[in-house]
């Protein structure tokens, strides 16, 4: 089986260093990067943090889930025809920030979309887990018949369901155009959901009067990071640039959303950052190599050193209990301020509801 080309990043955390007890929510994002999918690539350039930030609700049997995405792309010509047309950017991650960026580089070409082959691909190529009282779910999305390409989408969903992966389907096309029907299809045999966008519709954000101060806040909180570690400061220096990118969005709440995922549970920085991997206990700081800190810290002693984890594990906290909080008010006005005839079928209300409904099937809870 084929082995696309990833790049190896230590910043990224295996399920198994965490542990290997806690349930999991394992999601493939499968989109289509043909020439007319800009819009679709955009929105989930900005929607994500808010479809994270819904599942950071979610528990089992009490407690918090470790949530793992993995992303590809397909029908691209930039991609060996020998391959599919499909590529995988990420392993099944709990590293937002390693998603976040592979997003934002994925370039639309033309391409022959071929949406068997590729769900074929991640079913076979991704970590999945083992565990049936885990979830598992692919989102495909593309505006093409659905099947194309030499490996059929019945088989390829057949192995999908042998494995208890959920499939849903997101067409980017006409709803009355009759390729919706085996786009359909396709999420029923995989006991999944189907849903209709328009990729290209515009997005109305309703700003807020909260929105400055989480802003701030923001940027408070990414002063209590300290990189540590072989890939410490290109994590550290990661986790800017998909700030700039979230808040450089067209939809002024990709930022807002991103800076409140920071603050859930699904945001892992404690392979790279000092201050999350001594509040959970993961490290020793007797065993860190101190050329690996930012040089102001290099020569301090480990109880000079510790004191100012101490004060940074402080002080984040104190920052998001205050961004969760005006996230509340900001979530308050938004709902009521949302015009009433506003038609609520983006991406992200689709996906939220979709994972809710099918999460809940399988024994996880909405808090």
């Amino acid at each position: 089986m084929r082995q696309p080309p990833i790049e190896k990043n230590d910043s990224i955390i295996s399920s198994q260093n965490i542990t290997d007890n806690k349930p999991k929510i394992q999601i493939a994002i499968l989109l289509d990067s043909s020439n007319s999918m800009d819009g679709l690539i955009e929105q989930t350039r900005t929607q994500i943090w808010s479809v994270i930030n819904a599942v950071s609700k979610v528990t089992k049997n009490g407690e918090t889930p470790l949530f793992e995405v993995s992303l590809y792309h397909y029908g691209n010509n930039g991609l060996p025809s020998t391959e599919g047309f499909n590529r995988m950017l990420t392993q099944l991650t709990n590293d937002l920030d390693v998603v976040s960026e592979n997003l934002f580089s994925i370039q639309t070409n033309g391409g022959q979309e071929y949406a068997g082959w590729v769900i074929n691909s991640a079913i076979k190529e991704l970590e999945w887990s083992a565990n049936n009282e885990d979830f598992r779910a692919i989102f495909i999305a593309g505006n093409e018949p659905f099947d194309q390409g030499n490996i059929s989408w019945e088989s390829a969903i057949n192995l999908a369901s042998s494995k208890d992966i959920v499939i849903n389907t997101i067409y980017c096309g006409d709803a009355e155009n009759a390729e919706s029907n085996l786009w359909a299809r396709g999420a029923d045999v995989g006991k999944g959901s189907y849903f209709n966008i328009d990729q290209n519709e515009r997005i109305v954000d309703i700003p807020t009067p909260y929105d400055g101060e989480i802003r701030q806040l923001n940027q408070e909180l990414n002063e209590t990071y300290i990189p540590y570690g072989e890939q410490g400061i290109v994590s550290f220096e990661r986790q800017r640039q998909q700030d700039v990118n979230a808040f450089s969005s067209p939809s002024p709440s990709a930022g807002l959303n991103r800076a409140i995922t920071k603050t859930t549970s699904n945001y892992n920085t404690g392979n790279w950052d000092l201050v999350e991997a001594i509040a959970s206990n993961t490290v020793n700081l007797s065993d860190i190599d101190t050329n690996t800190l930012p040089e102001n810290l290099r020569s301090l002693t480990t109880n000079q050193l510790r004191d100012i984890i101490n004060e940074m594990i402080q002080k984040r906290e104190l920052i998001k209990t205050e961004i969760n909080e005006l996230s509340e008010k900001r979530t308050q006005y938004i709902t009521q301020n949302r015009p009433i005839l506003e038609d609520n079928t983006t991406l992200e209300s689709l996906m939220i509801e979709t994972l809710y409904n099918q999460l809940k099937a399988k024994g996880f809870s909405i808090n």
